[in-house]
């Protein structure tokens, strides 16, 4: 049984396109859960930096609820903070990171700058982050802390 010309060089293209891809897939290991996170974490930030609202709400999970703000609310609110600002510099430090399977729970300190007309620029806020993986990337599903209107609870393990 001999295999055509088009029929060789078709199996040792995918024979090649699989090697490559094994060949990535080795040198780009799936990174841990809390590296993920962390990266998560530090594009809210950026997008926050950069007012851009759409790079905010990709950390969002569609199903956010912190009792006080959904998805949809809680995209009006960044919005009309963003309208009332010229600048925004954010310096989070996260204190604690605990993850359980398809759960995880940070707590942040984070200062804030604003270049706003208001009296007050600067702020420092205490948060708590709940996230899941359950339908893929890790997304944030529930905040809160210390602002304004924030869901007043403590770290959710304590």
């Amino acid at each position: 049984m001999t295999i055509s010309r088009h029929t060789f060089f078709l199996i040792a293209g995918l024979v090649v396109m699989v090697g490559l891809i094994v060949v990535w897939w080795l040198a780009h290991p799936q990174k841990s859960d809390r590296q993920q996170i962390v990266d998560l974490l530090r594009r809210a930030e950026q997008a926050i930096e950069h007012q851009d609202l759409r790079g905010l709400m990709k950390a969002i999970s569609e199903d956010y609820d912190d009792g006080t703000y959904s998805k949809r609310e809680l995209r009006r609110a960044a919005l009309a903070g963003f309208r009332e600002v010229r600048t925004i510099k954010i310096t989070p430090v996260l204190r604690r990171l605990e993850i359980s399977g398809e759960q995880a729970r940070a707590e942040l300190d984070v200062d804030v700058w604003i270049d706003t007309d208001s009296p007050h620029p600067t702020m420092h806020l205490a948060l708590w982050v709940e996230l899941n993986n359950k339908t893929g990337p890790w997304l944030v599903t529930r905040a809160g802390g210390d602002w304004p209107d924030a869901p007043q609870r403590s770290f959710p393990y304590e």
